[in-house]
């Protein structure tokens, strides 16, 4: 009798696992319909996708040569602009001493032979 109501009990427990797993083996069922239709647009869309990532990095690619060239061409103007700056020092530097020099010495004498001639005529004047 023991042995009956044993089995009574784990075909019940059986039962119950099957009525349990029913449920949850058709809904991983449906699930996996639901996976397989996401996947299909999934696939449908990644191609266009990838079309478009190409261009977009050819055009950035494309982007960059030209800033990479322009960088080039500035830096040239700075390295130009730096010479340039240079040589108006080297040309202030060679006018101050070329012109401003020798016209502090020419305003030297002239003042000097000013003072002299007045200090000349006053002694004539007394």
């Amino acid at each position: 009798m023991v042995i009956n109501i044993s089995v009574a009990v784990i075909a019940l427990v059986m039962l119950a696992a099957v009525a349990f797993l029913i449920p949850v083996l058709l809904q991983v069922r449906r699930t996996a319909r639901e996976a397989e239709k996401t996947l299909e647009v999934v696939r449908q869309h990644i191609v266009p996708i990838g079309h478009d990532l190409t261009i977009i990095s050819q055009r950035i690619s494309d982007v960059l040569a030209t800033v990479q060239s322009q960088v080039e061409k500035v830096d040239q103007s700075l390295t130009a602009v730096r010479d340039s700056a240079l040589v108006f020092r080297d040309f202030e530097k060679n006018l101050f001493q070329n012109i401003q020099e020798p016209l502090g010495e020419v305003s030297a004498l002239i003042s000097g032979i000013v003072r002299g001639v007045a200090s000349f005529t006053g002694l004539l004047r007394r």
